[in-house]
């Protein structure tokens, strides 16, 4: 696997880890005290995933997750990751050199890992 290969593989994941973690967020965030670890995991989360949208959205949406996670934050980070995905969508086709997807995807070894390691925290944290 090469390393633009690996970059769309990361990009996939982390599109059904951003669904996932926001459904979660969405199904605990009326119950605070039963889903508190899981939120807090899910702030975590967030806050590492905004970093992957352009810059002016990864601050307003930073900014509002500091307040917490909420409907609004919600609903704005699945409007970003939406903008976001049909943006990369169409560059999947097209033959980019890796630094184009370097650049786009702000993908790396230590990101991958950053993204792993919180997503892994959001499923310990699932309440049973």
């Amino acid at each position: 696997m090469n390393e633009i290969q690996i970059i769309q593989k990361q990009l996939a994941t982390e599109r059904e880890h951003f669904t996932e973690v926001a459904s979660l967020a969405t199904t605990f965030v009326h119950e605070p005290i039963a889903g508190h670890s899981l939120l807090a995991a899910c702030t975590d989360y967030f806050a590492f995933a905004v970093t992957r949208f352009p810059p002016q959205a990864a601050e307003t949406l930073a900014a509002q997750l500091a307040g917490g996670v909420d409907a609004d934050f919600l609903r704005a980070f699945e409007d970003a990751a939406r903008t976001h995905y049909a943006q990369l969508d169409p560059l999947l086709a097209r033959n980019l050199p890796v630094t184009e997807w370097r650049a786009i995807s702000r993908i790396d070894a230590d990101s991958v890992f950053a993204e792993r390691a919180r997503y892994a925290r959001v499923k310990a944290a699932i309440p049973t």
